[in-house]
């Protein structure tokens, strides 16, 4: 999987964890550079059918992915901005996209303060949650993937670019 892939893959999974995508997480999606030169529809629309098939296992499998990425401290930072930037853009945070953030910076190496310097500070959330709070533990164990069972089966969405 090239680092676009990745990044992608990221954004769809932080989308999709709370068992919904919003409009404007598929708007935001649109307007980042990364994804200019690939076929948004195509690309989602697949891992849309993957996650309705394999439920938990798709994100634990986009979770190794992470894992075992060689990339760059400034791709990490890439990756964890555009996680980060996807959870936040329809302006409704909830526990299990915070969590899944959680699981994904587990698989990064970058330091505390490197990543505070990725995650761009949002004013329209920052009653809810601040660049701080993605970095305290969680409740739950590291893989463990209960939170989103059975959820992805009614998810649907429009992918048009």
């Amino acid at each position: 999987m090239d680092r676009i892939e990745l990044y992608l893959k990221t954004a769809f999974c932080c989308m999709a964890c709370d068992g919904e995508i919003a409009p404007a997480e598929m708007e935001k999606i649109k307007t980042l550079p990364h994804f200019k030169e690939i076929n948004l529809q195509k690309m989602l629309s697949e891992y849309l059918l993957q996650l309705q098939k394999e439920g938990n296992r798709f994100l634990k499998k986009y979770l190794d992915e992470v894992k075992s990425a060689v990339l760059t401290e400034e791709e990490e930072c890439e990756l964890a901005s555009i996680a980060i930037q996807t959870i936040e853009v329809d302006k409704s945070i909830e526990y299990n996209e915070v969590a899944f953030f959680k699981k994904i910076r587990k698989r990064l190496k970058l330091t505390n303060e490197k990543l505070l310097t990725a995650i761009p500070e949002n004013p329209d959330v920052i009653d809810q949650i601040s660049p701080e709070d993605y970095l305290l533990p969680d409740i739950t164990d590291e893989d463990d993937l209960s939170l989103w069972t059975d959820t992805f089966s009614n998810i649907s969405g429009s992918y048009s670019a």
